[in-house]
């Protein structure tokens, strides 16, 4: 006759999680009740349920999972087991063995034959138990089923994918063949759709792949920061690879020069449009793919960060019969989302919107939009020529990189034309002295620019883990000098939960330094002066600096300190 296994009971006792009379206390409530003596125990308030876990696999001597917060499921196992089923038994499937004889399957309550049964039919692997937490199973579940059963509902590629073999029967298999077929595989397409999901669920968006010597790395950048994701075997890379490359429409037996491609996928009815790129490198392809939400652009002022006196000007400056308008600041400072929100405003079917952009990042109804082709030669210049020719009443150029774009622009302004455009400066009054750097004419830039906004993105402080600093005496010092009432302000951090990844923000707002081309401060550029003196008479006219905006957004509980030191410093007032 075998030993008999210890009782839960007996085994807390042993650990010194409860006492004797403890014990007998919930028994003898157990004969009473008929309930179950770990719920009673955790009930009475005598031991944590972790416990009561951690008991069951000595008692049944089988491994115990903590489940922590970067507790990682691999994709071809989640497809092992249903949703339904897990949540149904609250268990998770965690390791296949490399053989394929047996599965290793964490489970709130290890003795349920019928969960055990289920499993065995469903993948005809034998199983071998665990025991984990009902939390921390319901936890994982919830972070890989839920994507999972979204994604098979609302996620379905609307680019037509070449899925069968070219192969000419009875010839030999080609390399591309090989690498199609592979791409094809259901780990490989369930792992590229889940880091989708995934990707859009945090509001990500660039999806960064990166192969090492012996691994690789994904990253996803989120409110303009990356962050490290779970990553596929080295042995799967190459098939995701080209996975993504099919998807984009890029060659994929070309390894060697980088190449650009793009593809489409709908999502809850939202179209979403991916850029993909990929380089070259020691250890194979790096892949960007940049993530284009048509339904997630802002195409409202206040929702970028403009406060309500920087808004106005910038309508009343937009309504104006002509001129240009610029927009300044680093790439990835939302300069484009900026720009596309005036298109919004000034759309009407009234006027003839055209841009020329390098590339189009996203595609709005009822506006004209060119994208630059510099292998064929349509760059910006050509393509301004031309659009000139159209009839436009407003036109957007993406950028202004050289005297000749400056110079039509310029000329477009002139004849009545509204332009609008981006320009690589550290701050507004900075864009007088690089156009005339280009080789625009001084009197030029005084009489055409109407306006120049330089912005800056920081993170906002996430609403759900928002919470007031106790200790503010640094804070005060460091901005008092711009703001003298910042003593009697209340800030704020965010504490870090699950919505906001442990990381305190969610989601990013504009610091904007908006400066009005006034009657004086063109007077100034036409006379050439410098970018202090221009800025001076700004600040003096109300002009808030970028600095400002951001200790404006630190009063109003929006962002922190930390984060408007990233982008300014303490000298730019």
């Amino acid at each position: 006759m075998g030993k008999r296994a210890p009782r839960i009971g007996d085994i807390l006792v042993e650990q010194g999680k409860l006492t004797t009379e403890q014990l007998n206390r919930a028994v003898q409530i157990q004969r009473e009740t008929n309930r179950v003596l770990g719920d009673l125990l955790v009930e009475l308030g005598f031991v944590e349920r972790l416990d009561i876990v951690r008991g069951l696999a000595l008692q049944l001597d089988i491994p115990f999972y903590e489940l922590a917060d970067d507790f990682a499921l691999e994709p071809e196992e989640v497809a092992l087991i249903p949703e339904s089923v897990a949540r149904k038994f609250c268990l998770i499937p965690v390791r296949k063995d490399p053989a394929s004889t047996y599965l290793v399957v964490v489970m709130r309550d290890p003795l349920d034959i019928e969960a055990v049964d289920t499993v065995r039919s469903l993948t005809n692997l034998d199983v071998q138990k665990a025991v984990g937490s009902s939390d921390g199973i319901l936890r994982v579940i919830g972070r890989y089923y839920r994507e999972d059963a979204y994604l098979e509902r609302n996620l379905q590629d609307i680019v037509d994918v070449e899925e069968e073999s070219t192969v000419v029967p009875g010839g030999d298999v080609s390399e591309s063949d090989q690498l199609r077929n592979l791409a094809n595989d259901a780990p490989v397409v369930r792992f590229v759709n889940l880091l989708l999901m995934q990707a859009i669920r945090d509001g990500a968006s660039d999806i960064h792949f990166e192969p090492g010597e012996h691994d690789v790395a994904v990253r996803l950048r989120v409110d303009g920061r990356l962050r490290d994701v779970t990553p596929p075997p080295k042995s799967l890379y190459h098939a995701i690879v080209t996975r993504i490359k099919i998807l984009s429409d890029m060659d994929i037996a070309e390894r060697r020069l980088p190449r650009d491609g793009r593809f489409k996928f709908r999502m809850s009815g939202r179209v979403i449009d991916m850029r993909v790129s990929s380089l070259p490198e020691v250890h194979g392809e790096k892949i960007v793919m940049r993530i284009l939400d048509r339904d997630s652009l802002i195409v409202n002022l206040g929702d970028i960060g403009f406060g309500e006196a920087a808004a106005k000007a910038f309508h009343r400056v937009l309504h104006m019969p002509n001129g240009i308008i610029l927009l300044t600041g680093p790439t990835g400072s939302g300069k484009t989302t900026t720009l596309y929100s005036a298109l919004n405003i000034l759309k009407s079917r009234e006027r003839n919107i055209q841009t020329v952009e390098d590339p189009v990042e996203y595609q709005i109804d009822g506006i004209n939009q060119m994208q630059v082709r510099s292998n064929v030669g349509l760059d910006f210049s050509m393509a301004l020529r031309s659009i000139l020719r159209q009839d436009p009443d407003i036109i957007l150029i993406g950028e202004i990189r050289d005297l000749e774009t400056a110079g039509i622009a310029a000329r477009a302004a002139m004849t009545g034309h509204m332009v609008l455009s981006s320009l690589h400066t550290n701050d507004a009054a900075g864009a007088f002295s690089r156009l005339r750097d280009i080789g625009v004419e001084p009197y030029l830039v005084g009489s055409c620019v109407r306006a120049v906004i330089s912005q800056r993105l920081v993170r906002r402080i996430c609403s759900e883990c928002k919470e007031a600093i106790a200790e503010t005496s640094e804070i005060v010092r460091k901005i008092e000098p711009f703001c003298s009432d910042a003593a009697s302000w209340t800030f704020y951090k965010g504490a870090g939960c699950e919505k906001c990844s442990g990381t305190g923000y969610k989601g990013r707002t504009a610091l904007v330094e908006f400066l009005e081309v006034t009657e004086s401060i063109a007077e100034l550029a036409h006379a050439a002066r410098s970018d202090r003196e221009i800025k001076q008479k700004a600040l003096e006219q109300g002009m808030s600096t970028l600095l400002v905006s951001g200790f404006h957004r630190i009063r109003d509980g929006i962002t922190t300190l930390d984060e408007v030191l990233t982008v300014c410093t303490l000298l730019e007032q």
